[in-house]
């Protein structure tokens, strides 16, 4: 690496952020990429750009993600330490080119010390970055694993849950945000559900999660870097946020008791007589998506909320879902609130439906994609005339 000028993180303006932050975010000489889809964008001239990345991890690795002018240039797993990457070489210094730099996976619920920090860029000598256009909207997501992108980057076959098997670039919500040349933001866990996980756990849920930068990861090491700090809404205003949450909850009806090891209650979403969600854990569900909406309203009082189901099918607790929707707009009178289905993923006839670990594969996001992006396309020209 020679002939190169070395800038620290917060010393370019030019430099834009993908991805929930600290509040003080700016006076610090390093960023913290908290969440998938979560990194940076800039445009430069020069015939070489680096960046000095660090990694952590105690057994599930982050993956990172470089597009160059709009198409994936590379991907790859981010080793502990700290490692200069070459993000671009051999460019026409006459002409701009852009670089988006973006954690692929999610941050890790059972990996308390899995993180990425960005801290410098490094640019050729003579070389110069300039500003970015603005995005025509803002979009946050709000998901599981179908949002994080679990299996499209593995095979059918390949079962390991493991981070090289997540890809949030490849994911509905980022071809989305790509249709509609929106800025965006991510809250996505894989196995997360509304009020429970997919094995009954009913601490691993998105609402109580949802208020801070980044609290899943439990431990000193996400406190330190402020990610149980509350997320500063205000500084970032979405004209849309979309929710995708239920599959988890409905797995558990069907997945076997969880007991708190702490306390030693267990915790089960139960059938009934007839092999059908029982009435009173359904009730759960749609109390959780009533209660959430109210949550995620108060932060975004000037969004259009879309709620999606589908991409998995879960016909089960839909009914619940949208019962908790009802009940949100009958008390609240909010005409912004909708719900929109996507296409299941068909797994007996199609095998371009299929990813690893049985989760949708490219052509049910791309499906999905191609709906939603049509949905918002028709709310936000309404709100414009």
């Amino acid at each position: 690496m020679r002939n190169v000028n070395v800038y620290p993180i917060n010393k370019i303006p030019e430099l834009y952020f993908l991805g929930r932050d600290v509040s003080d975010a700016e006076k610090k000489s390093f960023r913290t990429l908290f969440w998938n889809g979560s990194g940076f964008e800039v445009h430069f001239k020069g015939r070489e750009l680096w960046a000095l990345i660090e990694g952590g991890f105690e057994t599930l690795e982050p993956w990172l993600v470089v597009f160059l002018n709009g198409r994936i240039n590379s991907r790859q797993m981010i080793t502990k330490g700290k490692q200069w990457i070459c993000l671009a070489r051999g460019f026409d210094d006459s002409y701009e080119t852009d670089i988006r730099v973006m954690k692929d996976s999610q941050p890790m619920a059972d990996d308390p010390e899995h993180f990425i920090k960005i801290h410098k860029l490094a640019l050729t000598k003579g070389g110069s970055f300039s500003k970015l256009p603005e995005h025509k909207m803002k979009i946050e997501f709000v998901g599981d694993s179908i949002t994080t992108g679990e299996g499209l980057a593995g095979a059918v076959d390949d079962m390991a849950w493991i981070g090289c098997h997540m890809s949030f670039c490849k994911t509905y919500a980022y071809q989305t945000a790509e249709k509609l040349d929106a800025d965006f933001r991510v809250v996505s866990q894989g196995g997360f559900g509304i009020v429970s996980a997919w094995n009954n756990n009913p601490y691993y849920v998105i609402p109580p999660e949802y208020e801070n930068v980044c609290s899943i990861p439990k431990g000193k090491l996400y406190e330190k870097l402020g990610g149980y700090q509350k997320y500063d809404f205000s500084k970032w205003k979405s004209d849309f946020v979309i929710i995708n949450l239920g599959t988890n909850d409905r797995g558990g009806f069907y997945f076997e008791p969880w007991t708190d090891p702490d306390t030693g209650k267990v915790y089960k979403m139960n059938l009934d007589e007839n092999g059908k969600p029982c009435a009173s854990d359904g009730a759960k569900i749609t109390e959780g998506t009533k209660k959430f909406l109210y949550v995620v309203r108060k932060n975004n009082p000037a969004a259009k909320i879309i709620w999606a189901t589908g991409m998995m099918y879960i016909p089960e607790v839909m009914g619940f879902i949208y019962e908790g929707i009802s009940q949100f707009k009958n008390e609240t009178g909010d005409k912004n609130v909708f719900t929109l289905e996507f296409d299941s993923m068909d797994c007996e006839t199609n095998e371009e439906d299929k990813g690893s670990r049985q989760h949708p594969g490219p052509k049910t996001h791309r499906l999905a994609a191609e709906k939603l992006s049509m949905v918002i396309r028709s709310l936000y020209s309404t709100e414009k005339v």
